[in-house]
């Protein structure tokens, strides 16, 4: 065989070479940049275990959220309502500072009907009305001496939704409960409590006792 001849075989069995190398190269880039996309492309899944763990979490979160809410808001009604017991209305009802009860002609004594607001955590009335007052009443008292008297629930329902603010502070500081239950339709008098005067205020010295209905 001529030398022309073999140069030219070898040439062409190199060039061979070298293009099937190249293709090879080729081939594998592509497939890496393929398979990359791929796993770019492929969406994280999160195993049943995970996501009721998080659900849980989430669910104690809006629970302390609604009742870090519920306590805020009770908290800004009971400041309501003292702010509104303490505002205005500071002149003494009539007939609170007069002598003892009117008498009738024959010298019997009068009873006196007086409308109680909220009392304090001790149990004291720090107010007097000698007539219902929408919003702040919520107990009645009778005295006939002026001295000592006795109260009970007013039962209506302003006095009702008065009460449903705090029943701890507005009910249970001054009345004994029978059948308790939340969020009561109506508040029933059982037995009347005992009070007796202080300077401008009265002292409650036997709770009442109301029912729930």
């Amino acid at each position: 065989m001529e030398p022309d001849a073999l140069n030219t075989i070898w040439t062409i069995g190199l060039f061979t070479l070298l293009f099937f190398l190249l293709y090879l190269l080729l081939a594998w880039i592509v497939k890496m940049l393929t398979h990359k996309k791929v796993d770019s492309e492929t969406p994280e899944y999160v195993t049943l275990e995970k996501y009721e763990k998080d659900i849980k979490s989430l669910k104690k979160q809006i629970s302390r959220l609604e009742d870090s809410l519920s306590e805020q808001n009770s908290g800004n009604k009971i400041a309501a309502l003292s702010a509104s017991i303490n505002a205005d209305d500071n002149e003494p009802e009539k007939g609170l500072h007069s002598s003892p009860s009117g008498e009738t002609e024959g010298g019997s004594p009068t009873p006196q009907t007086f409308y109680l607001p909220t009392p304090s955590p001790d149990g004291v009335f720090h107010e007097t009305f000698t007539q219902p007052r929408v919003g702040r009443t919520v107990y009645q008292m009778t005295t006939i001496d002026d001295h000592h008297g006795t109260f009970s629930f007013y039962e209506n329902r302003d006095a009702l939704a008065t009460a449903m603010i705090s029943i701890s502070q507005i009910v249970k500081t001054v009345c004994r409960v029978e059948n308790y239950k939340n969020n009561p339709r109506e508040i029933t008098n059982v037995a009347e409590g005992q009070v007796v005067r202080e300077g401008n205020a009265w002292r409650v010295v036997e709770k009442a006792t109301v029912r729930f209905e």
